[in-house]
């Protein structure tokens, strides 16, 4: 146990000692992260944080190994085969995120390949899923799958970290948190190597937490978040907890509760959107947080809240029987629902959302090209930044849904009242066979008050295309989002509406 305590200790001083020198070579060589419209920070911040991360972790091991012939728990650590494996696929990680840090611009096929790459590397060192167990009793040997669910495990745990790193100090948090509650159950179980690694990525985390925490001075960049995803994962299954019930899948995945989460809804949320599966956005749960109105900090402790209370159940249901372990998770999740209610946060989570979502997902969403270019056109629409970049987006979506001409009146703005028009080329519409829908613009407030914001006409020409059965309740989703828009444009003129609407970034959309 000294040992553990003496690589935290070591770990600390180390991330305390080397992230200023860290951020000053960030700053002198312009290694840093500026600010832009999707990201919360106001002011160039370095962000190769993860090299002091990567120090401080390693120093603990560099000191063991220098007293190896004089401590019977060093001689323990560097008799496992598998640590060294791990330092390999975490270095890899590390340099691979700097990489991206120093050049940028690297592609999700670059990264995806190399973190499968490292997962590949710690399954053959023997660091692999070969069961999954349940919590309640019994375990399914996975045989053949054992090296598609490592490489899963590993890709989840890294892009996890990775994704909620979003936010000052949350990820490092989160990271520590974690670290810890895995700590304990290693120590009690006699896993030397594995409670010492815990335990100087503790260290790591919390000192480096002193110079990320709100406000940050460095960030831990791609680099950081992908050394610690790495870690994270990797020591999490390099062995199987001692107890009633082996659960060492099951710890971290409770213990990780918040950024798994996050992680694993992202791509399902952005591909039913239209979206890139892997392109940013600021729909993150620390981001919705922000949005219903806490500060970076008070959304940063509420995540960490959330992080210490999983973490203390994760610990308790490793020791636990099988009754006691359904009654644990039973409250976990009465509690999750609990908690979200009373922090405000129903507004994430109420069953008029899920079942609207449920509904539309069975019977009417449209997962075909057509359709998820559609809804992708939704986000842009309301997403515009000014009146002429809205009628751009607008153009693209009426030609997508086949109409011949289109004209806009606007009402709102300086400028007073301004006109766009659009057709597709070449296109003769025969006024006997035209299609026209008309469509006021008007924004209605909970007093029953409307105000027009403009018009929209329609022209499709009936015996080019015949209409498709979507193409009225588009046309109603379209007019939709051009009203919230245009109020949100209007509002922030310097109305309340749109000051409320631009608290955090992309707080409106």
């Amino acid at each position: 146990m000294i040992t553990v305590q003496l690589a935290f200790a070591a770990a600390l001083v180390a991330a305390l000692a080397v992230t200023p020198k860290v951020r000053a070579i960030g700053r002198r060589f312009g290694l840093t992260d500026q600010p832009s419209e999707r990201k919360l920070h106001q002011r160039a911040v370095p962000r190769i944080g993860g090299v002091a991360l990567f120090i401080a972790f390693l120093f603990p091991f560099f000191l063991l190994f220098l007293l190896r012939d004089h401590s019977e728990a060093a001689k323990l650590i560097f008799a496992d085969q598998r640590m060294p494996c791990i330092f390999l696929g975490a270095a890899l990680m590390f340099l691979l995120g700097l990489l991206d840090d120093i050049r940028g611009g690297l592609s999700f096929k670059i990264k995806f390949a190399g973190q499968l790459l490292a997962a590949g590397l710690l399954y053959a060192c023997g660091i692999k899923i070969n069961l999954i167990t349940n919590p309640l009793g019994g375990s399914i040997e996975l045989g053949l799958l054992s090296l598609p669910a490592t490489a899963f495990w590993f890709v989840l745990v890294i892009n996890a970290i990775n994704l909620i790193d979003g936010l000052d100090g949350l990820a490092a948090g989160i990271c520590l948190f974690a670290s810890l509650s895995m700590l304990l159950v290693c120590a009690a179980g006699g896993q030397v190597a594995q409670a010492v690694a815990f335990a100087a990525l503790a260290g790591a985390s919390a000192g480096f937490l002193r110079y990320n925490f709100n406000p940050a001075s460095i960030f831990m960049g791609d680099s950081g978040s992908y050394f610690l995803g790495c870690c994270l994962a990797a020591l999490s299954i390099s062995g199987t907890m001692k107890g009633q019930v082996a659960t060492a899948l099951l710890m971290p995945v409770i213990a990780l509760g918040v950024p798994l989460i996050d992680a694993l809804w992202a791509p399902v949320r952005r591909f039913a959107a239209g979206q890139q599966l892997f392109q940013p956005d600021m729909r993150h749960i620390h981001h919705r947080i922000v949005e219903l109105g806490f500060t970076q900090r008070k959304a940063v402790l509420l995540i960490y809240a959330m992080t210490i209370a999983l973490g203390i159940c994760a610990v308790i249901l490793v020791h636990s029987q099988n009754e006691t372990s359904a009654l644990i998770l039973f409250f976990m999740g009465a509690g999750g629902i609990a908690a979200a209610r009373a922090l405000r946060l129903s507004g994430l989570i109420t069953v008029r959302k899920v079942s609207s979502w449920a509904w539309s997902l069975g019977s009417e969403m449209d997962f075909s090209l057509e359709g998820r270019f559609f809804r992708s056109q939704q986000f842009e629409i309301a997403q515009a930044a000014s009146v002429e970049q809205l009628w751009e987006e607008v153009a693209k979506t009426l030609e997508s849904l086949e109409f011949d001409r289109a004209e806009f009146n606007c009402l709102i703005g300086p400028s007073g009242e301004r006109c766009f028009q659009w057709e597709r080329g070449g296109m003769d519409v025969q006024r006997e066979r035209m299609l026209r829908v008309e469509l006021p613009l008007h924004d209605c407030g909970p007093d029953g008050t409307c105000r027009l914001l403009g018009s929209l006409l329609l022209l499709k020409d009936m015996g080019r295309e015949p209409v498709g059965g979507n193409i009225f309740k588009r046309i109603g989703i379209l007019r939709k989002t051009m009203i919230s828009s245009l109020a949100n444009l209007h509002g922030s003129a310097g109305g309340e509406r749109g000051r409320t609407a631009s608290h955090g970034h992309g707080a409106r959309y």
